[in-house]
């Protein structure tokens, strides 16, 4: 399966960076599936859960208070807000 790269990031530290799958995010006006080779785009995140997941590994789960998320040549950056707990599922 195809791979696109994740940077999941706080104002003062990186949450996460690698490889991925799939994310599912909250976004502003509903929730945004990402997978390889997405459409270039930019979206504003609300309140909720960021599901990351990489092949056949647990699914990681990050709660934020919202952000901003770019998607450029399989390279995702996210750039998020408040983050309240992470979880690995």
């Amino acid at each position: 399966m195809d791979l696109f790269t994740l940077d999941l990031m706080l104002p003062d530290r990186k949450l996460y960076k690698g490889p991925a799958t799939q994310i599912l995010v909250p976004g502003e006006e509903g929730n945004l599936e990402i997978l390889t080779h997405h459409m270039s785009i930019i979206a504003k995140l609300r309140q909720g859960k960021i599901r990351v997941s990489v092949h056949n590994e647990p699914e990681l789960v990050f709660e934020i208070e919202g952000g901003y998320l770019e998607m450029v040549d399989n390279h995702c950056v996210i750039l998020a807000s408040g983050q309240t707990s992470s979880v690995v599922g």
